[in-house]
């Protein structure tokens, strides 16, 4: 990666890398209040918060992939959601890797 492309995700992204989307999934209690969605590249290894309806009492953390090699901690994450829309699947983008989370209809399980 080039100092230039770094620094922008540096300034974009921040360090450690983290990112943050909102969504309706499905999991919320009040129906006008999205679901926030956090996540974090901590050294390689993805965390993503997901705090249901802005209720931080029905926060979950879901752990995804674990990143190697020489800048792995420089990734960003990027979270999409597919399929159903009322209770959307979590596409997690790492790296060129994609991580699907299910969702049950409650919370969120990975798919093997």
């Amino acid at each position: 990666m080039s100092w230039s492309g770094r620094l922008i995700d540096d300034i974009r992204y921040g360090y450690p890398r983290t990112t943050q989307v909102d969504h309706m999934v499905g999991h919320e209690l009040d129906p006008r209040i999205e679901t926030h969605f956090t996540a974090i590249n901590l050294k390689g290894q993805v965390l993503i918060f997901e705090v249901s309806g802005g209720d931080p009492v029905h926060a979950r953390l879901l752990q995804g992939p674990h990143l190697v090699g020489s800048g792995a901690d420089l990734a960003p994450v990027r979270l999409t959601f597919a399929g159903d829309t009322h209770h959307p699947d979590l596409v997690v983008t790492v790296n060129g890797l994609q991580v699907l989370f299910h969702n049950t209809g409650t919370s969120y399980v990975p798919m093997r």
